[in-house]
């Protein structure tokens, strides 16, 4: 799978250790050079259990600042909302003290709601930034589903922004949630570290199939693009 670091583990158990400690020191690491840390997080199942082994972490929490790589449109009672996920799993205990930037706003739609969200994530993303990221069974990372409008600028090579509206097809994949903000390539290729999160048999044989065809219509295939030393994939089965 190209020179990228591609980190096999026995369990799930372990990935989640794993993956804390890799996050963990990052952070550590990014304040003790420059006082301050940032870091973006992926929704969904394999995430949640890192978060809340992450939120026990003796860390400088106080100078870290949280935002998400994506989000559905939804208020945060709704069941899908990645801010709820992270209050819900990491925002607690010592990592309580950590200052969490939403990517949902009041605005209707998330087209409206881009100018907003662009000036807030601007000011957190920083070269020394980290993102965690997961993948679905269809190649998507981030919000960037295959036909999505909005997609091609937010994978665009000449996009500047941080952010993009997503309007995503219905698919198994996306449910009821088609409307959504995601980091745009520029983002994600503007961290120092990336982190992918993979589980389970089928999203290795995807992640495999969009990385040895390396022009992959599949998004997550843009990952081949980035700076590799800045690339780790945990897997486990």
């Amino acid at each position: 799978m190209t020179n990228i670091a591609f980190r096999p583990l026995v369990s799930r158990e372990a990935l989640i250790s794993e993956a804390a400690q890799q996050i963990a020191s990052h952070l550590k690491e990014d304040v003790s050079i420059n006082g301050k840390a940032s870091m973006f997080l992926s929704g969904g199942s394999t995430p949640g259990p890192v978060y809340s082994a992450l939120s026990m972490e003796s860390l400088p929490w106080d100078k870290v600042t949280i935002g998400l790589v994506d989000e559905r449109w939804v208020d945060e009672d709704d069941t899908g909302s990645n801010a709820a996920l992270v209050k819900r799993t990491l925002l607690i205990g010592p990592a309580k003290k950590a200052h969490f930037v939403p990517m949902k706003t009041e605005h209707r739609s998330p087209e409206l709601g881009q100018k907003t969200v662009e000036s807030a994530y601007k000011r957190i993303l920083r070269p020394n930034s980290m993102a965690v990221l997961g993948m679905g069974i269809d190649g998507h990372i981030c919000s960037w589903f295959p036909e999505a409008e909005g997609l091609a600028q937010a994978l665009s090579l000449n996009c500047n922004a941080v952010v993009q509206a997503i309007k995503a097809k219905p698919s198994t994949t996306t449910g009821k949630y088609l409307d959504r903000m995601t980091l745009t390539y520029s983002a994600i290729k503007t961290c120092k570290s990336v982190l992918l999160l993979i589980t389970g048999d089928e999203k290795r044989a995807v992640l495999e199939r969009a990385f040895e065809l390396r022009k992959s219509h599949l998004p997550v295939a843009k990952l081949i693009g980035l700076d590799q030393s800045r690339l780790t994939i945990l897997y486990a089965p």
